[in-house]
């Protein structure tokens, strides 16, 4: 599904055009260089992707002119999903969906809603969707880094939201395209071990949306680097990740905000796929007055949260398959979906300077473009 792209890295430092032909602007794509993964920019330059996401976040009032000012400053080289329309010809950034399958486990029981992929409606709901966001990116093909899909998933059968999309098909009516769907696959199931059952019934929810949503995405935009839903650790079930690979260049990671970088899972995860990861919600938290900033581990402060970025940035960038980081949130933020406390940002009121922190990501960036190989070879 997606050859293309081995195409485009063996002729993306070619000529765009001959002289008196008509040019194309040339995607964002991937390659290997010393064994490692990178980006490849629109001109055929590797970047290793690192910015801010969120940027449009509309619970902050930002200046766009300002942030996209302070970004490039402090050496930012690109913006992570959420990125405004303004900005997107300022910088490569990731382009992202939340809403068409809306079943990210962050959203609180309620606000979970599983749908019946097996369903056409739903099937040409979805594909319309698709099809709106790409026209969008296409006004930037040059800055488009790629595409990622449903956020934080509530994949596996037990999960944070206390709802699973094999319940939920199992109780739709018996017209209904999902329900006869399941019904088709006990007449073949053999097993007697009920969650088996459910796992083998996962995995054929996940063959369909991923179908659906994967054939759409090559359908109207297929130069493009596809990322596919994004993952949490604990979001992760093998067999729904291995029916998403076929239409997928690269994988969505979202790890917890730990203070250290998780290389046994991230090995994990590149073991499983044999795709590189781009790590695209993440931060360090820090203490900030009398803040009410819930994560597992907050740094002191934000001097010793700039020590600990730079730890983990610099992880990432030893590894041969991390394509690239972005920090979670410009500015703080209340969580959303009523849950109590403040999400925190990287900037301070007023897009304000983090003391250490900001200091320790410009020298990283700098690191960062001189460690970056000038070309593909």
């Amino acid at each position: 599904m997606r050859i293309a792209h081995s195409i485009l890295v063996l002729t993306c430092l070619l000529p765009i055009a001959a002289a008196g032909q008509e040019s194309k602007t040339r995607p964002i794509t991937l390659t290997k260089i010393d064994g490692r993964h990178w980006l490849i920019d629109s001109n055929g330059r590797p970047f290793f992707a690192h910015g801010i996401t969120h940027v449009n976040n509309q619970k902050a009032e930002i200046d766009f002119d300002e942030i996209s000012k302070k970004c490039n400053a402090l050496g930012f080289n690109a913006y992570g999903y959420g990125c405004p329309e303004k900005l997107r010809s300022d910088m490569p950034y990731l382009e992202s969906w939340n809403h068409l399958v809306p079943i990210s486990y962050y959203r609180g029981k309620n606000n979970v809603k599983f749908v019946d992929v097996f369903d056409p409606n739903e099937q040409a709901r979805i594909d319309a969707g698709v099809k709106f966001n790409c026209a969008r990116s296409r006004e930037h093909p040059q800055n488009v880094i790629g595409y990622c899909w449903t956020d934080l998933g509530s994949w596996p059968l037990d999960n944070p939201s206390g709802k699973n999309w094999v319940e939920f098909i199992r109780g739709l009516p018996d017209d209904a395209p999902g329900r006869k769907a399941y019904q088709e696959f006990l007449g073949t199931w053999k097993g007697e071990d009920d969650q088996a059952r459910d796992n083998a019934f996962l995995r054929l929810i996940a063959r369909e949306y991923f179908r659906v949503v994967g054939t759409a995405q090559e359908k109207y935009d297929p130069d493009s680097l596809v990322f596919g839903d994004r993952f949490a650790f604990n979001t992760i079930v093998p067999e729904v990740v291995g029916e998403m690979l076929p239409y997928v260049d690269a994988i969505a990671i979202q790890p917890n905000f730990w203070g250290e970088f998780p290389k046994q899972k991230f090995e994990e995860v590149y073991e499983m796929t044999g795709k590189p990861i781009i790590i695209c919600d993440w931060a360090i938290r820090f203490k900030d007055g009398d803040k009410d900033i819930k994560v597992w581990k907050l740094e002191e402060n934000s001097v010793a949260a700039g020590e600990a970025y730079t730890k983990y940035m610099k992880a990432a960038f030893e590894t041969d398959y991390i394509l690239g980081v972005f920090w979670c949130n410009p500015v703080d933020t209340p969580k959303g979906f009523n849950n109590p406390g403040v999400k925190q940002g990287f900037f301070g009121d007023g897009l304000t300077e983090r003391p250490g922190l900001h200091q320790a990501v410009k020298k990283w960036n700098t690191f960062r473009k001189a460690a970056t190989p000038e070309k593909a070879e």
